[in-house]
């Protein structure tokens, strides 16, 4: 199963969300991929099943929301 998120920001603020998660893919549970291209951050998830998708999502879109707070 997969999902993907675009996110649109300013090209600094995306840039400084974009490497805070980059160092988080490598120990994700899950398949995660994170990409910058210009402002928009691309967040691209794969699980085994929707239960472990579910989680991931849950995990990266609060990983998101704290960088974005901390901004």
């Amino acid at each position: 199963m997969e999902a993907e998120f675009v996110f649109e920001f300013d090209k600094n603020k995306a840039e400084i969300i974009y490497k805070a998660l980059k160092v988080e893919e490598r120990d994700a549970i899950s398949k995660a991929k994170v990409y910058l291209d210009d402002n928009k951050l691309i967040l691209m998830l794969e699980a085994d099943d929707l239960t472990d998708l579910r989680a991931a999502v849950n995990a990266w879109l609060r990983l998101i929301k704290a960088c974005l707070e901390v901004l």
